[in-house]
């Protein structure tokens, strides 16, 4: 096998692309992973071991460069899908108030919503434990907002029809303004946390670290605000279809 080919196989792609990963969440710099990441290019191909045999595995070898090769960085991973997690929460309490404003009706929430709210605030409370494994397993990335969204489906499914077998019996309306308003909150702090941000790609030894374009600020400005973003919608869609019956 050449020295090329050695250091492209798609298992030693998977393994840089894994090792990238776990330094990030040691909080890496992207010029720091560059030159490591250079530097195990350079052996392999010498060599013609695979990353495995040279290095361990990719968990092992970050942990072996942050304590003896690599200045970690202060940079926070967990307070962009922290803040997400939130405005989830937040956004299935806005929908849970929606339709009674609307109908003009009262907010009646029984102990399984309650239980279903709990149950998503401890996931964001939990959310620093358990986020490198949801980094490492994509599934997991996935299964968390998915079980979060069911939670909210199950519990507008099993709200309770008339106030005496309510556990809360709530105005919707202060609600449905407070739930908007931390959305919006939440949002904007996490716009001045990505305009704080400095970009820090994974960049080579002899690479220039690339400028964030004005498209990428927008496009990571614009992600911070789609919970207000499908609020808005699901009030218009939700008020026309009152409106239409």
């Amino acid at each position: 096998m050449s020295k090329e080919a050695t250091t492209t196989t798609p298992a030693t792609r998977k393994w840089l692309d894994d090792l990238t990963l776990e330094l990030r969440l040691k909080d890496v710099s992207g010029r720091s992973i560059g030159d490591s990441l250079a530097t195990v290019q350079e052996f392999l191909a010498d060599s013609g071991q695979s990353p495995e045999e040279a290095f361990g595995t990719p968990r092992e070898y970050a942990a072996e460069l942050v304590g003896a090769e690599i200045r970690p960085i202060k940079k926070d991973m967990k307070s962009t899908v922290s803040l997400s997690t939130a405005n989830l929460v937040v956004f299935l309490v806005f929908s849970a108030a929606l339709v009674p404003w609307l109908e003009g009706a009262r907010l009646l929430l029984g102990g399984w919503q309650l239980a279903g709210m709990a149950f998503l605030a401890a996931l964001v409370l939990a959310l620093p434990l358990y986020l490198p494994f949801l980094l490492r397993h994509f599934w997991a990335l996935i299964a968390v907002p998915v079980v979060g969204g069911t939670a909210g489906v199950l519990s507008a499914m099993l709200a309770p029809k008339t106030a005496g077998d309510a556990f809360l019996d709530l105005p919707p309306g202060p609600v449905l303004a407070i739930s908007a308003g931390l959305m919006v909150i939440i949002s904007l702090a996490g716009t001045v946390t990505a305009l704080g941000e400095d970009p820090d790609p994974v960049v080579g030894p002899l690479e220039a670290t690339p400028a964030k374009t004005l498209k990428a600020r927008w496009f990571e400005i614009l992600t911070r605000w789609l919970f207000p973003i499908f609020a808005a919608v699901l009030l218009g869609l939700t008020a026309l279809l009152e409106a239409l019956s």
